[in-house]
């Protein structure tokens, strides 16, 4: 299992989950991810491994780059000593050297298996989709999280349709921790007032997240409820923090925004969802979003852009209200809608909590993982 962000960026959750019920199942399955990944606890007995080093931070690109290459280049002499069949991957970060990888891959027998969590990056320019279009081409089977990820993979790229299958996002439940964590006790711990109403925006923040749409749909949340707060939570990723704070300045708004700019320690993370009344997901563009899947774990409601894997995902008026993409006043009607009668949204939050429950288990999401693996174990004519 090749998936280099990790603890980086809070996929840790995802690769540990996936990881450990493939365990379960059976499956030999060693985690290679990157160094910042030591830092979170790995379920017990999971083998876990760290080529990836150095590879995020302040040294410069071309360093860094060398140093994911030599990465891949270790994996794949490994891969060839320890007679691994198949190398199940998640994310690109340098095209060009990861096809050379994969190509290395092919000639060595093993089967390859890509998770598309985005079918392709939102600033992808037109030598990115050529290399992807490449790299798609050389799985033996590709992993989507939603319908209409596999709709726009297909319409994007010359792909048998037979190896593109539907496998879910899985749910955050194993790391909920302290789900049960009061809303009361949570806002002491974030040093916030325990009764006006708190809008939660998390995680990574990038123009296609729609954070400015939210700040436009303040002013009106505030006309209807004063004392609203608006948390944000959250790295920035290819983009400028400055202009998200000259909007803030801009509808004098400093007052009704507290921002934490950073990655949020595992630890932290219940003590935000816990303390959010709503979490919002104004999205501009999204194939699937672990922030809606935390957020249901956390049995919070979300207010969220009707596009992509959202739309597909809420059922709106059950676990969720759906309003239209960069549309300030639609969203806070919705936000105003929910704030304005707590009944209503706890009864949606316990609603996202049972459809993750159901929908996005780990051991019905791995089952099917597991039986796409054998499937090309047989064919291959190896075991797993």
């Amino acid at each position: 299992m090749i998936e280099p962000v990790g603890g980086h960026r809070g996929m840790h959750y995802y690769d540990f989950a996936l990881c450990d019920e493939l365990r379960r199942l059976g499956i030999d399955v060693t985690l290679l991810t990157c160094d910042e990944t030591a830092a979170c606890q790995a379920p017990a007995g999971l083998a876990v491994r760290y080529p990836f080093r150095r590879i995020f931070g302040a040294d410069p690109a071309w360093l860094r780059a060398c140093r994911y290459g030599q990465a891949l280049r270790h994996i794949a002499a490994q891969a060839a000593a320890e007679s691994v069949h198949i190398a199940h991957l998640h994310y690109f970060l340098l095209a060009p050297a990861d096809l050379i990888f994969l190509h290395r891959l092919r000639r060595q027998g093993i089967s390859i298996v890509i998770t598309a969590h985005d079918v392709i990056p939102f600033n992808a320019r037109l030598h990115t989709r050529v290399l992807f279009r490449q790299l798609y081409g050389l799985a033996d089977a590709l992993i989507v999280h939603t319908g209409q990820s596999r709709r726009e993979l297909l319409a994007q790229f010359p792909l048998d349709p037979a190896r593109v299958a539907v496998i879910p996002h899985g749910h955050y439940l194993p790391y909920t921790g302290e789900a049960l964590l009061a809303r009361q006790e949570a806002r002491a711990r974030l040093g916030l007032d325990p009764e006006p109403p708190v809008l939660l925006f998390f995680g990574q923040i990038k123009q296609v997240k729609g954070l400015d749409t939210l700040l436009r749909a303040l002013p009106a949340v505030l006309a209807v409820h004063p004392q609203a707060l608006l948390l944000i939570a959250g790295q920035v990723w290819k983009d400028d923090w400055s202009r998200y704070q000259a909007l803030i300045d801009e509808l004098a708004l400093a007052a009704h925004v507290r921002a934490r700019i950073a990655y949020i320690p595992d630890e932290e993370v219940a003590a935000y969802y816990r303390a959010a009344d709503v979490v919002v997901l104004p999205y501009r563009r999204i194939y699937q979003s672990g922030v809606l899947l935390m957020a249901w774990s956390y049995a919070r409601p979300v207010v969220a852009s009707s596009v992509g894997g959202l739309a597909e995902e809420i059922r709106h008026g059950q676990t969720g209200l759906l309003v239209p993409p960069d549309d300030p006043a639609a969203l806070a009607g919705a936000l105003n809608e929910l704030l304005a009668d707590r009944s209503q949204a706890e009864a949606m939050g316990a609603a996202g909590r049972r459809l993750v429950e159901q929908k996005f288990a780990w051991d019905r999401i791995a089952a099917r993982t597991a039986e796409l693996y054998r499937t090309l174990a047989d064919t291959a004519g190896v075991g797993t």
